[in-house]
């Protein structure tokens, strides 16, 4: 089937919803009342969420929909962000199929718009940026992805994204401050457990001892300006397409695969081999990454065998000799796999940063926006109704979440400036209208049914989802 040619700078339509009656009150204000939020100087500190990554790419035509643009466009505040030309940072995920649903990697790679501004952006959100990464990152070699020790170190990835937004003024901390800013949103953190969770366990989460102690820096220097401060709490990304698509289909697959006790699969400890019943992947006990699609369609194949924790097959037509992902002499690989182990791990620590991040914002009096309804919703069978369209955390046709399954849509992103809203209502007892997301245009834009294939597994190419946060 030819390639469909996607524009990825919106929220899907594929899907439209159900268009239903609603209470459009609280969107309707008459008028704009700030109450006592100041956005004259209006900054946001963060990584991708912030800067309004969509389809494992930035891109300025998503970056419109970025939440802190929308918050600014609402006010009518100041808001100059770090963009790029279409089709964005490398590795963008656009659509080649419908049926069965397959992606691609676009080979272009556009380049930054904005490198001339004379002043700080006031968005300071770099994609994969770590909470280290707000104090001591000025550019892509010094971020935290760069630095790692052994044996971690074969992960080292540079990041040319802190030159872009940085400019070599400062750490995102410096030009943040640098701008007397006068409301800052700081969300924060996320990668420091997320990318333990997209690797497999395989990349080292953050001490929440060291996580406690940045983030105290962070805002204790924050403090020092007077700025007014919205913080973004820790969502339980396990709930997101990334974690959740792949596994329940293997679990299909496995049940119709005659003498298949279950996915056997590489782990980190001893003995290194563990066994995933059908049942357990089908109710997300065992979690199979979207990166593992591509493996995921090789289960039961005597000639392919992934070799490395990342998943790097032999070539087409070598006979294994043993049926992949089934026996223990070819597992399915570790790096594409939490078990449940690593999903206690994962949760134990997303816990313990919302714990430091709510007490330290309790002791500084800022505000802190809890994100457990809102995934939790999306996560649901109902799933979450806004403005007449119903949004989930299905792939693709859910409409939150864009094709790298853990970036919001355009509309996605709509919803979670809404939420900030809310937040700055709250605490400054102002009246800002919330967004109606349906005047957001779509992300995923064609036409057709869209299917999964026969178990619900999506075709992603391997490798297409390896940097999709750094």
């Amino acid at each position: 089937m030819k390639k469909i040619i996607v524009t990825l700078s919106l929220l899907s339509i594929i899907a439209l919803g159900i268009i239903g009656c609603e209470d459009y009150t609280d969107l309707t204000a008459p008028e704009l009342n700030l109450g006592s939020a100041d956005f004259t100087r209006f900054v946001s500190i963060g990584n991708s969420l912030t800067m309004g990554e969509q389809s494992s790419s930035v891109f300025e035509s998503a970056q419109m929909y970025s939440f802190g643009n929308i918050i600014a466009n609402q006010v009518g505040a100041t808001y100059a962000q770090a963009t790029f030309s279409e089709p964005g940072t490398a590795g963008r995920l656009e659509i080649a199929s419908l049926n069965p649903f397959t992606t691609y990697v676009n080979p272009g790679q556009g380049n930054p718009t904005n490198l001339t501004y004379p002043a700080s952006y006031n968005n300071l959100g770099v994609k994969g940026a770590f909470l280290y990464d707000v104090l001591n990152a000025r550019n892509a070699t010094t971020c935290y992805t760069n630095n790692l020790p052994p044996p971690y170190s074969p992960f080292n990835t540079p990041n040319p994204l802190f030159n872009a937004v940085l400019r070599g003024f400062g750490t995102q901390l410096e030009l943040a401050m640098a701008q007397q800013p006068t409301l800052v949103t700081l969300w924060i953190g996320n990668n420091d457990i997320l990318a333990f969770a997209t690797r497999g366990g395989l990349f080292p989460p953050t001490d929440p001892a060291v996580f406690q102690t940045q983030y105290t820096q962070v805002l204790t220097a924050l403090n020092s300006t007077g700025a007014q401060i919205i913080i973004g709490g820790m969502p339980n990304a396990l709930l997101t397409p990334y974690f959740t698509t792949v596994g329940p289909g293997v679990g299909q697959a496995i049940s119709g695969i005659p003498g298949a006790q279950g996915l056997v699969y590489q782990t980190t400890g001893a003995p290194g081999i563990a066994i995933a019943s059908a049942t357990d992947l089908i109710n997300k006990n065992v979690l199979i990454t979207l990166s593992g699609s591509a493996a995921a369609s090789l289960i039961g194949d005597q000639t392919g065998k992934y070799y490395t924790d990342n998943g790097i097959p032999v070539p087409p037509g070598v006979n294994i000799a043993f049926p992949f992902g089934l026996t223990p002499e070819n597992p399915f690989p570790n790096g594409l796999v939490l078990d449940p182990n690593e999903i206690a791990a994962y949760s134990a620590l997303r816990a313990g940063y919302n714990q430091i991040i709510s007490g330290l914002a309790t002791s500084f009096n800022y505000s802190v926006i809890n994100w457990e309804n809102l995934f939790t919703q999306l996560a649901s069978s109902g799933g979450l109704a806004v403005n007449g369209i119903t949004y989930s955390a299905t792939y693709v046709t859910g409409n939150f979440f864009s094709l790298d399954g853990i970036h919001p849509t355009s509309q996605g992103y709509g919803i979670i400036a809404n939420e900030f809203i809310k937040a700055i209502n709250n605490k400054y007892g102002a009246s800002i209208p919330l967004v109606d997301v349906s005047t957001i245009p779509g992300s995923l834009v064609f036409k057709g049914d869209v299917s999964m294939g026969k178990y619900g597994i999506p075709i992603i190419p391997y490798g297409s989802l390896d940097n999709v946060l750094f």
